[in-house]
């Protein structure tokens, strides 16, 4: 893959973004945030197109809402499924594919719903984790610096502030957010909250599942005069995360207020 020298304002444009299909016209809907690790690129083939794809180069996004067509990816499928029962919308939300009576709306439309915000910690996206397009900007120490939210390399501490930044005032922008979900990686999103929020207090959850034991970090924060839940958990997936059970025990996590 031909690698990307970005500009400036590429940087911002990339700190702001919002993860495809979800997210909102109208701040006012959003209740919802999800925190990702970092985004793929989509159909693109290159950086160069994603960025002409999906950003201009300001804080704007292009893109707010795609065609529906399928989802393939589970972490995007999790997202759909905690999304719709949190939307208190009919269905067995939290059931394994053959036995789910909305799993096209899993797949399909439920993936774009306007109450939910996906962001990602690391701004920089790429095809997988394999590969590194960026020229100008070490891949060691980037991982390493959004790991720990702190790096003396000058260019990713520029990263790791645009991007707190850029989080700060998105969230601030949501007048009825009621929950901050960030699932995987649990190490880095508590030191990433904790930049975002100073002073928040996690407790640990264990959850139950016959699968496997699971510890879910949650505190409720005051953001925009409201009172917020935030949960940490593990990843999204049903074989090597926190499997349709765990998804099940979020929903309940979060729903009892």
């Amino acid at each position: 893959m031909i690698k990307t020298n970005l500009s400036e304002s590429q940087i911002i444009a990339l700190c702001h973004h919002r993860g495809y299909g979800i997210g909102t016209n109208s701040a006012e809907k959003v209740k919802q945030i999800i925190i990702g690790n970092e985004s793929g690129i989509g159909n693109a083939n290159s950086i160069d197109e994603f960025l002409q794809d999906h950003l201009q180069e300001s804080e704007e996004i292009i893109k707010e809402t795609q065609p529906q067509k399928r989802i393939n990816s589970p972490f995007l499928h999790f997202i759909s499924r905690i999304t719709r029962a949190l939307e208190n919308k009919q269905g067995n939300w939290f059931a394994p594919k053959d036995q789910c009576d909305v799993y096209d709306q899993i797949v399909y439309e439920s993936f774009y719903s306007e109450s939910t915000h996906l962001v990602d910690i690391r701004p920089l996206p790429r095809p997988n984790e394999s590969v590194w397009p960026y020229e100008g900007i070490d891949e060691k120490l980037y991982l390493q610096g959004f790991r720990k939210m702190s790096s003396k390399d000058e260019a990713i501490q520029n990263l790791i502030t645009k991007k707190i930044e850029a989080l700060q005032k998105q969230i601030s922008s949501y007048p009825n957010l009621e929950v901050i979900i960030a699932p995987g990686a649990a190490p880095m999103k508590r030191i990433f909250l904790e930049y975002l929020y100073p002073g928040i207090q996690f407790e640990s959850h264990l959850v139950k599942t016959s699968i496997r034991d699971l510890t879910y970090f949650v505190a409720n924060q005051h953001i925009n005069g409201r009172n917020v839940k935030i949960v940490v958990t593990a990843f999204f997936d049903s074989k090597n995360g926190i499997g349709y059970e765990g998804l099940k025990r979020l929903h309940e996590l979060i729903s009892n207020k």
